[in-house]
């Protein structure tokens, strides 16, 4: 139990936002202004910070901050606007999910912060530093998918990319016997285009295959950066 309440009380870093909510226009604008000592996520002791904003329950419109490379204060001063008559506020929740972007993988949710609109008064601006918390466990789960473990290797005098898939773990169950049969597809792409794609063999009747097979792309060194 100690350790669940430790989880539950680890330091996410702080975030700091801007409510104003506009009675003529029926419109909440939503200023994410910044964020303070995130956790590091990537192996070089920094993130790559966004945050995803939308309202709960509907979720219809999701919005996004730009992506801030190595921060871990990263400053956005970005606004968003949800058209929203005032007499609808009171049931709405307002989620800001912080992420650690990753370009090439799934990106890592650092933590979140809600913010029950019924609580807040709109009659002024509103501006406010929230520590971040822990994403609900039901989100983490769902988004468990598995594990995928890769080596990357670029010879720049040979133009060579190498990618060696070498297994995955802990994959979603896909059929009735609480299996699957997966496979890997690793694609090479530049500016949203798909240049080549490679894939590996099936593993069947497995949740933890091994695959450790080698695929090599030509990439010279300018369409690496």
């Amino acid at each position: 139990k100690r350790k669940e309440e430790e989880k539950e009380k680890k330091f996410l870093g702080r975030l700091s936002y801007r409510l104003d909510y506009d009675f003529d226009k029926n419109s909440l604008t939503v200023c994410i202004i910044q964020a303070e000592e995130l956790p590091a996520m990537d192996l070089g002791g920094t993130s790559d910070p966004y945050v995803k904003l939308f309202l709960l329950p509907d979720k219809k419109k999701k919005f996004q901050t730009k992506v801030q490379r190595k921060s871990l204060n990263p400053v956005f001063n970005e606004s968003f606007t949800f058209k929203i008559p005032f007499n609808e506020i009171g049931g709405q929740t307002l989620v800001l999910n912080v992420f650690d972007f990753d370009r090439f993988g799934k990106h890592d949710q650092i933590g979140q912060v809600s913010i029950p609109l019924g609580k807040i008064d709109l009659t002024a601006t509103t501006e406010n530093t929230a520590l971040i918390e822990s994403p609900p466990e039901v989100l983490l789960q769902e988004n468990r998918l598995g594990e995928v473990c890769l080596a990357l290797r670029y010879v720049p005098n040979k133009n060579k990319l190498s990618v060696v898939v070498m297994e995955c773990k802990n994959l979603k169950k896909m059929d009735v016997l609480g299996l699957s049969d997966p496979y890997v597809k690793i694609y090479l792409m530049m500016a949203n285009k798909r240049l080549e794609k490679k894939k590996t063999t099936i593993k069947m009747k497995t949740l933890n295959p091994y695959y450790n097979e080698s695929f090599s792309f030509d990439v010279s060194p300018e369409k690496m950066q």
